[in-house]
């Protein structure tokens, strides 16, 4: 309630039915939840509140994703900073630890949802997550050029699946560590160790430090000769 506070009714509605819908797209999956859904959780009479608000339900569904990439990016972007103040990062580990997919402790307090939203929008609407992102990935950005810097030797595109293949597993286990606040009986094994979130920086790490087999450099070995 304390965005909500200081907001005109107008600007409250809107606020509602982002919350809401964050939270039922996060819940029950993005192709799972319709504007009335939407409308009716948020406690909404008037059968076109949202599309008065909203243009379409995709540019509902872009604004939000903007919104929690801004929280990532601003807090990344911040970290980074203080990093390369201290002559860092001098290793891939460090830079996972700025990637963790961890939101400032009051975005989380305000909305638990946020990455399990993302991640729900990553899995079915990659599109138009990557769109809504465009102006909000200058620290992922920034941290691929050091990982690019620090990593061990292997063909570019290796690294590149590699890079890939970390967000997306740091995505994904961030959305489990969210939820696993509010079901923390569900998630014993895992979460509820002060060594997991660190250990999950290893594990990001690990993806892009680990050796590329001789399965692996034969494929990419064969698929040149193929296009030579």
């Amino acid at each position: 309630m304390s965005e909500e506070k200081n907001l005109r009714k107008g600007e409250r509605t809107r606020l509602r039915l982002k919350k809401t819908a964050l939270r039922l797209f996060a819940e029950r999956g993005v192709e799972n939840v319709s504007i009335r859904d939407i409308q009716i959780a948020a406690g909404q009479k008037n059968n076109g509140s949202i599309s008065y608000y909203f243009a379409s339900r995709d540019a509902l569904i872009r604004e939000i994703v903007a919104d929690i990439a801004k929280l990532l990016d601003a807090d990344n972007n911040h970290r980074l900073d203080e990093l390369e103040k201290r002559g860092g990062p001098k290793t891939i580990r460090e830079v996972a630890e700025i990637l963790l997919p961890v939101l400032p402790p009051q975005a989380d307090e305000d909305n638990p949802y946020r990455l399990r939203f993302f991640t729900a929008v990553l899995i079915s609407r990659r599109e138009l997550l990557f769109e809504a992102t465009a102006g909000a990935d200058g620290a992922t950005r920034r941290s691929f050029r050091h990982i690019q810097r620090l990593a061990p030797e292997m063909p570019p595109e290796i690294l590149r699946q590699r890079l890939m293949l970390m967000m997306l597993f740091a995505l994904s286990a961030g959305a489990s560590m969210e939820a696993a606040r509010g079901e923390r009986k569900g998630w014993r094994n895992l979460w509820s160790f002060e060594s997991a979130e660190p250990n999950l920086a290893d594990a990001m790490a690990g993806i892009i430090t680990a050796p590329v087999s001789q399965q692996t450099r034969l494929k990419v070995g064969l698929r040149k000769n193929r296009a030579d």
